[in-house]
C-alpha cells in the first residue's frame, strides 16, 4: 500500500482535479443507475391502479426514466475519459523517468540484470501500471460508489429482502477475496516468465549469425517453445481461476435472486409488498451481481498492475552508485591529468584489476598505455571515463578529484572511443553527430529526409575535418549513399575497422578536452593505421587548428604509441616499465621485445 501511495503522489497527484471530476461523474452515473429501477417500480405500482391519473403519472415517470438514461450515457462516457486519459499521461511520464534512470545507472547494474528483463519492465509492466490507474482505478472507484448506493436503495425498498439476498452474495464476495492472493502470485510469476521470454528473444536475435553458422536453429526454436509453453501454462492457470470465479459470483447472485422471488413473492401475495417494489429490488440485485462479476475481470488488472509497479519500483529505486558531486569544476580546456597510486578491484572481486598506477600528463599531452590482453588497459579507460567509480583521490584533472566532480559535467568535456564501438541503426552522418550538434532533422516513414534536409547537408567544416582525420573518405565513396548510408543494427553494414573509425570520427567531432582511445586501431590494416596515427599525432600539432586534447591512448601496437609523451607498460594490473618510446626501446624490456617482434612481422607481411 505504501508503494501505491508513493507512486500516486509522484505521478497521479497532479491529475487529482480530473479524478475528482471523474468521481463526480461516477456518482451521477450510479445515482441514475439505481434511480431507474426505482422509477420502474413506481411506474408499475402506479399503473396498477388503472386510472387516468395513474396513466398520466406513469407517463411522467417514463419521461424521467428516459432523462436519467441519457444522464447515464453522458456521465459514464465522461467518467471513462476522465479516468483513462490521466493513465496515458502517467504512462508517458513513467516511461520517460524509467528511461532516464536506466541510462544513468552504472555498468555493474547491466551486468546483474538482463536486457530482455529491462525491456519487459519498460514495456509490459508500464502498460500494466496504466491499466491499474486507468481501467482498474475506474472499476475500483465504481464499485466503491455503486455497491453502497445499490444496497442503500435495496434497503430502503425492503430491508427483509436485502438480508435474504446478501447472504449468498456475501459468500461469493468472500470467495473472490480469497482468490485475490492466488491472482497476485500467479501474475508475478507470469511477468517473470514474460521477462525471461523477452530476454531469450533479444539474445537470439543478437546472435542470429552464430545460431545459423552452427546450424542451431532447431535447438533455439525448442528453447523458445519451452519458454512460451511455461508462460502459456501460467496464463491458462490465471484464466481458469478467473473463469471459475465468475460463475461462482453469478451463481451466488442467482441464489439471491431466487430468495428474492421466493420470499418476495409470498410477501406480494400477502399484501406486504407491492409488485413494483419487487421489480425494483430484482433489477437492483441483477445490477449488483453484474458489478461483482466485473470485479472478477478487473482483479487480473489490479494484481498485474501491483506486481508491475513493484518491479518498476525495484529498478527506479536502484541507486546509481555515483557519489554526490562536491566539486563544480568542468572540463572547458585540455586538463593536466594525474593518476595517484590508482588501485581498483571490480565489485565482488577480491583481486585488484589495477595496482598502484601513477602518472602525470601535461595539458594537451599524450599518455600511452601498452599491455597484452588482460593487463588492465580497458579497466583504466573505464575508470578515467567513470564507467566504474575510481577510488577517491586517485584520478585528478587540473588538481580536481574526478570522483568528486559532477559526472555529467565531466563527460561533457571528454570523449571515449572503445575497442568495440557501438553504432546506432541510422546514417553514418548521424552516428558521427551523435548529440545532434548539426542534425535535428527527422526521417519520414518512406526513409527520406524531412524538411530540414538542406540544413542537415549544409557545409560542415568540422565534419569534413574529422572524416579526413579518421581516414573515412575512400570508405564513404564505396558506400551506396555515402554519409547518408544507414549502417544497420550495431553497424552491421560496416567492417570492424570502419566501425572503429566512425567511432573515432564521432569522438573527434566533439573536440573534447580529454580524449580516451581504447585500442581503436586494432581492426585496421597497417596502411590505414599509419595514416590514423599521423592524424592523431596531428591533433597535438600547433597548426592543427582545433583544441589540442589531453589524450590517453591504449594499444598493443607499439607503432601507435611512438608519439606519446610517456608510455606505461602494464602487466597483471601493475606498471612494469615506463618512459618514452625511445627510452623503452633502449631499455630492452617487454616493450622493446614486442616492438622488435611487430617490426619483424611487418617486414614479413
Amino acid at each position: 500500500m505504501r508503494l501505491i501511495l508513493r507512486f500516486f503522489a509522484r505521478y497521479a497527484a497532479r491529475n487529482l482535479p480530473q479524478y475528482a471530476l471523474g468521481l463526480v461523474m461516477l456518482l451521477l452515473t450510479n445515482y441514475a443507475v439505481v434511480r431507474i429501477p426505482a422509477l420502474i417500480g413506481a411506474a408499475l405500482n402506479t399503473l396498477g391502479e388503472a386510472s387516468e391519473a395513474a396513466i398520466s403519472a406513469g407517463q411522467g415517470l417514463a419521461s424521467e426514466m428516459m432523462l436519467w438514461a441519457l444522464v447515464v450515457v453522458v456521465a459514464r462516457t465522461l467518467s471513462r475519459t476522465l479516468f483513462f486519459n490521466p493513465g496515458r499521461e502517467v504512462e508517458l511520464r513513467l516511461a520517460v523517468d524509467l528511461f532516464r534512470h536506466l541510462i544513468a545507472l552504472p555498468r555493474p547494474f547491466y551486468v546483474r540484470r538482463k536486457i530482455g528483463e529491462l525491456v519487459s519492465v519498460a514495456t509490459n509492466d508500464i502498460s500494466s501500471v496504466r491499466l491499474l490507474i486507468g481501467f482498474a482505478g475506474l472499476q475500483i472507484c465504481n464499485v466503491v460508489v455503486a455497491i453502497p448506493m445499490h444496497l442503500g436503495q435495496m434497503w430502503s425498498t425492503d430491508p427483509v429482502l436485502t438480508l435474504w439476498c446478501l447472504a449468498p452474495v456475501s459468500l461469493g464476495a468472500i470467495y473472490m477475496w480469497r482468490v485475490v492472493g492466488s491472482f497476485y502470485t500467479l501474475i508475478r510469476r507470469s511477468l517473470e516468465r514474460l521477462a525471461a521470454l523477452s530476454d531469450r528473444v533479444l539474445e537470439t536475435y543478437a546472435g542470429v549469425a552464430t545460431v545459423r553458422s552452427h546450424a542451431a536453429e532447431e535447438a533455439m526454436i525448442r528453447r523458445f517453445e519451452d519458454r512460451n509453453q511455461e508462460y502459456l501454462d501460467l496464463l491458462m492457470t490465471v484464466a481458469r481461476l478467473r473463469a471459475f470465479a465468475m460463475p461462482v459470483l453469478t451463481f451466488s447472485g442467482l441464489i439471491g435472486a431466487g430468495f428474492v422471488l421466493w420470499v418476495g413473492g409470498d410477501r406480494v401475495i400477502g399484501g406486504e409488498l407491492q409488485v413494483g417494489d419487487l421489480a425494483t429490488f430484482t433489477t437492483l440485485l441483477i445490477s449488483l451481481v453484474g458489478l461483482l462479476t466485473a470485479v472478477a475481470w478487473v482483479l487480473t488488472s489490479i494484481s498485474r498492475g501491483i506486481v508491475a509497479l513493484g518491479r518498476i519500483d525495484g529498478v527506479m529505486e536502484t541507486p546509481s552508485g555515483i557519489p554526490p558531486a562536491t566539486d563544480t569544476y568542468a572540463l572547458a580546456r585540455p586538463p593536466a591529468l594525474e593518476l595517484r597510486d590508482l588501485t581498483f578491484a571490480y565489485p565482488g572481486s577480491e583481486e585488484p584489476a589495477l595496482r598502484g598506477i601513477s602518472a602525470r600528463v601535461a595539458p594537451g599531452g599524450t599518455l600511452g598505455i601498452f599491455g597484452h590482453t588482460g593487463a588492465g588497459k580497458t579497466t583504466l579507460i573505464h575508470l578515467l571515463g567513470r564507467v566504474y567509480e575510481p577510488p577517491a583521490g586517485t584520478i585528478l584533472v587540473d588538481g580536481h578529484d574526478v570522483s568528486a566532480m559532477d559526472q555529467a559535467r565531466l563527460r561533457q568535456g571528454l570523449a571515449v572511443v572503445p575497442q568495440d564501438p557501438f553504432l546506432f541503426s541510422t546514417t553514418v552522418r548521424d552516428n558521427i553527430r551523435l548529440r545532434g550538434e548539426r542534425s535535428g532533422h527527422v526521417r519520414g516513414d518512406d526513409g527520406e529526409r524531412g524538411a530540414n534536409d538542406e540544413w542537415a547537408r549544409a557545409p560542415d567544416p568540422a565534419l569534413d575535418r574529422v572524416l579526413d582525420a579518421a581516414c573515412l573518405g575512400d570508405d564513404l565513396k564505396a558506400l551506396p549513399r555515402a554519409l547518408e548510408t544507414v549502417v544497420g543494427e550495431r553497424g552491421v553494414m560496416l567492417s570492424g575497422g570502419q566501425r572503429q573509425r566512425v567511432a573515432l570520427a564521432r569522438a573527434l567531432y566533439r573536440e573534447p578536452a580529454l580524449l580516451l582511445l581504447d585500442d581503436v586501431l586494432s581492426a585496421v590494416d597497417q596502411g590505414t593505421e599509419a595514416r590514423l596515427v599521423a592524424a592523431i599525432r596531428g591533433l597535438h600539432s600547433p597548426d592543427a587548428g582545433v583544441q589540442v586534447p589531453t589524450t590517453v591512448i591504449v594499444s598493443h601496437r607499439t607503432s601507435v604509441l611512438e608519439h606519446a609523451d610517456e608510455i606505461l607498460v602494464i602487466e597483471g594490473g601493475e606498471v612494469v616499465e615506463r618512459g618514452t618510446h625511445a627510452e623503452l626501446i633502449a631499455r630492452g624490456g617487454v616493450y622493446a621485445e614486442t616492438h622488435a617482434h611487430q617490426i619483424a612481422e611487418a617486414d614479413h607481411g
